[in-house]
């Protein structure tokens, strides 16, 4: 019996890599390592594109500038493959929503700290699940679909969102994201054309309805719909039924889903006190306790802004988080605390009728 190619054994780990990756994802709890998951995927990734390129007959070593003969050495003599970016140049095209999201866990890699992987977690879950899609779409691309997953992969669903109890947990850990990793996911999106960060092959979200009703032959546990497959009138008539369905949705800003603009976030600090509350109030406050840009348009936060407030790609300026409309509202619910911060008394938002 003849042995099988090199690129095959290459293959076999790639695949490997990938379903252990998931497995770390997947496992309940403290057992759960979202870094590990992110170093296992790399790997996967890195794998398959050598077996592809080593099935080709195509470079996947790096060679010394001084002569094109000569090879670059590891410090135990073996032969320097490329590692994954490097090969991302060569296989994958600049604006390849593919590259970009395989690009986005990479730069991640080196940011992520084991006390705060939950938060980093529920802060990329359409991206991990984009990942893993993408992965498996190219695993059968290149390989065909004798080389497919499918059997043997769980879709890295984040069970914790399925219940309501623990909805409020995940906005908390959200919010605790480490201001390094925010920084990173914001500038990495800021990096990307509207088209690649709208791109499902980017990130992949998830609306997810319970199914009620009897069961039928027919019925499978989860249903996947494309948003864009459908009309107006039967997206509307799908979220309104009694069955069930998941919805792949574009790219929305995971990280800042209950940011408000500043005019929303002026409205929703008048609405709870007594007094009227303009936008220049909202941003005169704001900036004298050092929040958000120091001047409109800006990118970089002023030093006191962590937990309040982040660069938004989608809206291109900052967005404000429920903490500062909380923190602004206590600090001006009486007449004499409105005119110390704010140099003038105060108007009742009834005076005007």
């Amino acid at each position: 019996m003849a042995r099988p190619p090199a690129w095959r054994h290459t293959l076999d780990e790639a695949r490997r890599q990938t379903l252990v990756a998931i497995d770390f994802y997947n496992r309940p709890g403290d057992r759960r390592s979202f870094s590990d998951f992110i170093v296992h995927i790399h790997l996967a990734w890195q794998n398959l594109l050598h077996a592809d390129r080593m099935r080709r007959k195509a470079e996947i070593f790096y060679r010394e500038s001084s002569g094109r003969r000569r090879f670059k050495q590891n410090p135990d003599g073996s032969k320097k493959t490329w590692d994954l970016s490097q090969c991302l140049r060569h296989e994958l095209k600049d604006n390849d929503p593919v590259r970009a999201n395989i690009e986005f866990f990479v730069g991640l890699r080196n940011h992520v700290e084991y006390r705060f992987q939950d938060s980093v977690l529920v802060a990329t879950t359409a991206e991990a699940h984009a990942c893993i899609i993408n992965f498996e779409a190219e695993l059968v691309r290149r390989f065909g679909s004798r080389d497919t997953l499918g059997s043997e992969m769980k879709f890295p669903v984040f069970v914790q969102s399925l219940s309501p109890s623990r909805y409020e947990e995940q906005r908390n850990l959200r919010h605790n994201l480490p201001t390094t990793v925010s920084n990173f996911i914001t500038d990495f999106q800021v990096g990307l054309s509207d088209e690649v960060r709208s791109d499902e092959r980017f990130a992949y979200r998830l609306l997810l309805l319970p199914m009620k009703g009897p069961k039928t032959e027919a019925d499978l546990a989860l249903n996947f719909v494309r948003q864009e497959d459908l009309s107006e009138e039967e997206l509307q008539a799908l979220l309104g039924q009694e069955g069930s369905v998941i919805v792949a949705e574009k790219y929305r800003e995971a990280i800042h889903i209950d940011g408000m603009l500043p005019k929303a976030a002026a409205a929703t600090v008048e609405a709870r006190i007594d007094f009227k509350f303009s936008v220049n109030d909202f941003n005169n406050l704001r900036k004298a306790w050092q929040i958000g840009p120091a001047e409109s348009g800006a990118k970089k936060q002023l030093p006191k802004s962590d937990g309040y407030c982040v660069y938004s790609p989608a809206f291109k300026q900052f967005v404000y988080r429920p903490k500062l409309v909380e923190r602004i509202a206590n600090a001006i619910d009486t007449a004499e605390k409105y005119q110390a911060l704010l140099g003038r008394p105060p108007t009742l938002k009834s005076a005007d009728g």
